[in-house]
């Protein structure tokens, strides 16, 4: 008995993948012998028992439901990339037509607050000693010691969304540090192989999950790449 039992496990195991084999091969087994869905019944959820028909058609009611439901919310981030495009462009031409850096720091921080929605938007250049910057208090030329606090947006050259540490927060929004739940990092880099970078810009918001660790970047690295070329014409020493 006990040397069989697994023997006729296998077996029946083996019958199994057979027959399973069989009717994926044939799928018109039962439109050949239709007699047979009439006495086949499957558990169902509620504690009765359905045919198989019924159980096949509620399968097909769930899958109906879940395809539609990953349509309508690829239908909705499409639209909201396309009006960030939108914005993004916009934004583009603006900077297009800057004369002057003051110009530059301007649009950007009005047009990020403004058609992005941010609560906060922080641009810091890294020792351009650029003559513009002399009258503007919240545009600091970072320091190196300054600059280690973001060591790693500054290192990998890609924009960096989450929750920033204290001290972060304080070099970065001063006095509305306290109201900043998550932000994102950009720094102004041409590529993710540029040597020189000019500095970040922060983004911040008072909502807890506007800026996630796993969200993508895409638009913000197409950003810092766009703000990186036209500030590259008013930083050349």
């Amino acid at each position: 008995m006990t040397t069989s039992q697994p023997k006729n496990l296998t077996d029946n195991a083996e019958l199994e993948r057979q027959l399973i084999k069989y009717l994926r091969d044939h799928p018109d087994f039962f439109e050949r012998h239709p007699e047979l869905l009439a006495d086949m019944t499957l558990p169902h959820t509620t504690g009765g028992a359905i045919s198989l028909i019924e159980r096949q058609v509620s399968v097909l009611r769930e899958q109906k439901e879940a395809i539609r439901s990953k349509l309508q919310t690829l239908i909705h981030n499409a639209t909201a990339n396309e009006k960030l495009n939108e914005r993004l462009n916009s934004l583009t031409l603006a900077l297009l037509d800057t004369q002057t850096l003051d110009d530059v720091l301007e649009i950007v921080q009005s047009r990020l607050s403004k058609d992005f929605d941010a609560d906060a938007v922080v641009i810091r250049l890294f020792n351009t000693g650029h003559p513009s910057l002399a009258n503007r208090s919240e545009i600091i030329d970072w320091s190196e010691p300054v600059m280690g606090a973001f060591e790693k947006v500054i290192r990998e050259r890609r924009p960096v969304c989450g929750r920033l540490g204290h001290g972060q927060l304080e070099s970065l929004f001063n006095d509305d540090a306290g109201n900043i739940a998550s932000a994102a990092l950009i720094p102004l880099v041409e590529n993710e192989n540029s040597v020189s970078c000019y500095g970040m810009v922060a983004i911040g918001s008072h909502d807890r999950e506007r800026f996630r660790a796993d969200m993508g970047t895409l638009f913000l690295s197409q950003l810092g790449k766009i703000l990186s070329r036209v500030l590259k014409n008013y930083l050349k020493t």
